[in-house]
């Protein structure tokens, strides 16, 4: 039982770290700065400067300024001219910002993280769905065919690559696309950096809902068809499909 738990465990870190590196890249300073406030290591309220890395390193107060505008940015520092730069209080920070997400990943608690993201889904992607079945965005749609198709080939041939990775998620952000709404339109971005994780988790262990074709088939048809109830009541179904298999596999890698 412990050597299987040990071995979901590498796999989920092997899944974060596949993550985190298909991201967009900031330069090393502003990236370990990041994760260092993220996961709590660099607590609110504490002061920073380039000293903090030590002459061994080298870290030039060029390359730390410009790493503490991309973190401000964000809302993970606070720049004052009489207090100098200090970590923001976690109120601050821009939660759904795509590196702020990742570092997240990486900090650890990765159950809590699946469980909050997959309760953040049911509240924003079944009305995504129905406002995409009302709404009839024929360009979206047909991305959203595409994505589909896409997964149906690859599941004869490479049912858990990264390629079925791919498609999976450029189908879920195309139902948000799809919607007609610029704030959930602008979900389907801001949620790549987790939906790639839950589906390479998926990917990883080789599991996942038997029928996941057809519950992804389901929703688009329902969308197609112009059905918002439908649309919304497959979407539910396939994320509540998606949740069980994805939280047995973050429950057991302790």
């Amino acid at each position: 039982m412990r050597q299987a738990a040990n071995s979901r465990s590498s796999v989920v870190q092997a899944a974060i770290r596949n993550v985190q590196a298909s991201r967009r890249r900031l330069s090393p300073v502003t990236d370990e700065i990041g994760s260092m406030i993220v996961s709590g290591e660099l607590k609110a309220g504490e002061v920073l400067s380039e000293r903090m890395f030590g002459d061994v390193r080298n870290v030039s107060r060029t390359s730390f300024r410009e790493a503490i505008k991309v973190l401000e940015g964000k809302g993970l520092v606070r720049a004052r001219q009489n207090t100098g730069t200090q970590v923001a209080p976690r109120s601050d920070w821009h939660l759904l910002d795509p590196e702020i997400l990742a570092w997240r990943i990486g900090s650890g608690d990765i159950e809590q993280f699946i469980e909050d993201f997959f309760a953040f889904r049911r509240s924003i992607e079944p009305p995504a769905a129905e406002a995409a079945a009302g709404f009839q965005d024929r360009v979206r749609i047909a991305e959203m065919r595409r994505a589909y198709e896409d997964m149906c080939a690859l599941e004869a041939s490479n049912p858990f690559g990264d390629e079925y990775v791919d498609a999976d998620v450029r189908f879920h952000q195309a139902v948000f696309q799809a919607s007609g709404n610029e704030f959930l339109m602008a979900m389907g971005y801001i949620l790549h950096v987790p939906l790639t994780l839950s589906f390479t988790l998926h990917s990883s262990l080789h599991v996942g809902p038997t029928n996941r074709l057809t519950l992804h088939q389901d929703v688009l048809a329902a969308i197609e068809n112009g059905d918002p109830a439908a649309s919304r009541t497959a979407s539910l179904a396939l994320l509540s499909d998606v949740a069980h298999d994805v939280g047995r596999i973050v429950n057991t890698s302790d």
